[in-house]
């Protein structure tokens, strides 16, 4: 979306420190302050509370990718993945 703090903190009548604590997890937002920040940034409430949010967009260009590679190549991106769920980054 493209906003300032600034320009966020004025949507959900916060303050841009606020905005900011929140950012750098220093504190954690009310029922209410996150049900204004999902409904001002547009979030599916469902992805902030779920494991993972992989979108079917990225499950699609995964497959897409995978389909046209040779077996070699689907082994070793299946093996990169593996080993990027184990490295903690």
């Amino acid at each position: 979306m493209g906003l300032s703090q600034e320009q966020l903190a004025e949507k959900i009548d916060k303050t841009p420190s606020f905005i900011g604590q929140l950012e750098r997890g220093e504190c954690l937002p009310s029922i209410e302050t996150l049900q204004a920040l999902i409904a001002c940034l547009g979030i599916d409430a469902n992805m902030l509370f779920s494991e993972s949010a992989i979108t079917e967009g990225d499950v699609s260009e995964l497959f897409d990718l995978a389909l046209h590679m040779d077996e070699k190549k689907r082994s070793l991106l299946i093996e990169f993945a593996r080993l990027l769920h184990k490295t903690e980054l």
